[in-house]
């Protein structure tokens, strides 16, 4: 009994390079923790200090302060509300601590906040490394204070 024969047709290797797109699971690995973190830092900047009865530091520092006017340094309650983590006394340094202590997939933490006095609106920006994935991270988020929300009945 003779053997089989079967027409193959033999193409380059690169031509499948080129042309097949492989599912690549570090990326879904790299996007569904950059989405937990953020999911989770935004918990925290919209959480006051002792509203988490376990652990009275979880929150942000700023969310505490309803009723304070900002001075005419733009400050509340002697700290700044504008500037970055690396400077002591602004509430970008508490936001910094409160990342550090809550959320050990970031490292080399880094905060910034720019303060928008006419239109009550910090923005928050928040660089670090992702420790798992050695990939930078980054979020910014915008925080409106002393707003009134029609929505909200």
């Amino acid at each position: 009994m003779s053997g089989f024969k079967i027409p193959l047709d033999f193409l380059p290797a690169d031509f499948y390079e080129k042309n097949h797109r492989s599912f690549d699971k570090n990326d879904q690995m790299d996007k569904s923790i950059k989405t937990s973190i953020n999911d989770f830092i935004k918990l925290l900047v919209n959480s006051s200090n002792g509203s988490f009865k376990p652990d009275a530091r979880f929150g942000f520092s700023l969310k505490n302060c309803h009723f304070e006017n900002a001075s005419s340094k733009d400050e509340i309650k002697g700290k700044k509300i504008g500037g970055k983590s690396e400077n002591t006394n602004n509430y970008a340094k508490d936001l910094e601590k409160a990342i550090a202590l809550f959320e050990p997939r970031l490292q080399n933490l880094e905060v910034k906040t720019d303060f928008d006095k006419k239109q009550s609106k910090i923005t928050i920006t928040i660089v670090g490394l992702i420790v798992e994935t050695k990939k930078e991270y980054k979020q910014e988020l915008e925080l409106y204070i002393w707003k009134i929300n029609e929505n909200v009945r």
